[in-house]
C-alpha cells in the first residue's frame, strides 16, 4: 500500500491507496501557515485515520520546487527549511520521496500520453507540470509558470495574482460555482490566456490539462479560450487539445501514487 500526501496552499489530502492504485480512504485538512502547526496536525490525522502496518512507501506532494527530496522554496506558504521527509522518516520508519505537487498531478494525468503534455492548476497559484513521452520532464523540473510577470491593468503582477482561483475568487467575491454570467468567463478566459499563450509558443504542447477549481471549470470559458488562441497564436502554431483533469481535485494523490510506484520498481 501507499500513503499519499498533496500538501496546498489552502488544503491538504492524506490518502491511502492500494497496489492497484485504488484510493482506499482519504481525509482533507486546511493547511496551516506554522510548519509546525502544519506537521502537527498532519501527524494527527494519519495516526487516527490509517493504519500503515502494509505501507511500503510515503509519497508527498509540495507546492513548490523540490530538489533532492526537498522543498526549495514554497510561494504560498511562508515555510522556511521544512524537511518533511526527514520529519515524517523519523515519526513512521517508512522511505519517503518528495516531488512537485504540478509535476505529479501530470504524471498522473499524462503517463500514458505520447508527445508533449502540459499540465496547469489554477488553485491557491498557478502551478504547472510538463510530461514528455509518458514522464516527467528532467529539462522542466522547476517549472512554476505562476510566477512569471504579465502587465494586467496597466499594472505589473505575477500570472497567479491574475488568474489563480484564488485571485478571481478575490476579484469576484465569488466562489467558482457562482460565477454564472458569460462576460465574467470570457475575462477568465482573458486573464488565462495571458500566461497561456507565450507558454504554447515556447512549449507547444500537443495537450493541455486543467486542474484547480478554476481549470475543473474548463467547460464555462473553453469557448472563448479558443477563439482568443485562434487570434492570438502564429498561424503556424496549433492550438492544443484542451482537456479537464480526468483525476479532478485527487490528480496530485494519483500521481503521487504512480511516482512512488516507479521510485520502489528502480530499488
Amino acid at each position: 500500500m501507499y500513503l499519499c500526501i498533496d500538501v496546498g496552499g489552502t488544503k491538504t489530502i492524506v490518502a491511502l491507496l492500494n497496489n492497484r492504485g485504488k484510493i482506499l480512504h482519504s481525509v482533507k485538512f486546511a493547511t496551516l501557515p506554522s510548519s509546525e502547526e502544519f506537521y502537527s496536525t498532519l501527524l494527527r490525522q494519519i495516526r487516527i485515520n490509517f493504519t500503515l502496518t502494509h505501507v511500503k512507501i510515503i509519497s508527498v506532494a509540495m507546492p513548490g520546487p523540490v530538489k533532492n527530496n526537498r522543498v526549495l522554496w514554497l510561494g504560498n506558504l511562508p515555510w522556511r527549511n521544512f524537511d518533511i521527509a526527514a520529519k515524517l522518516k523519523a515519526d513512521f520508519n517508512l522511505p519517503v520521496i518528495v516531488e512537485n505537487d504540478a509535476n505529479l498531478a501530470a504524471l498522473a494525468e499524462a503517463r500514458l500520453c505520447r508527445n508533449r503534455s502540459l499540465y496547469l492548476t489554477f488553485s491557491t497559484g498557478i502551478g504547472g507540470g510538463i510530461i514528455d513521452d509518458k514522464h516527467i520532464s528532467s529539462r522542466y523540473l522547476d517549472f512554476e509558470p505562476g510566477h512569471t510577470e504579465y502587465i494586467f491593468h496597466q499594472r505589473k503582477l505575477e500570472w497567479e495574482d491574475i488568474a489563480s482561483g484564488k485571485a478571481i475568487r478575490d476579484f469576484y467575491a465569488k466562489n467558482t460555482s457562482e460565477i454564472i454570467d458569460q462576460a465574467s468567463w470570457e475575462d477568465i478566459a482573458t486573464r488565462i490566456n495571458l500566461g497561456l499563450i507565450p507558454l504554447i509558443t515556447s512549449l507547444k504542447p500537443q495537450r493541455i490539462i486543467f486542474g484547480g477549481p478554476i481549470g475543473l471549470a474548463l467547460a464555462q470559458y473553453k469557448k472563448p479560450l479558443r477563439k482568443q488562441l485562434k487570434a492570438a497564436l502564429p498561424a503556424n502554431i496549433t492550438i492544443p487539445r484542451l482537456q479537464v483533469a480526468k483525476y479532478g481535485h485527487f490528480s496530485v494523490i494519483h500521481g503521487c501514487y504512480h511516482y512512488a510506484k516507479a521510485q520502489l520498481a528502480h530499488k
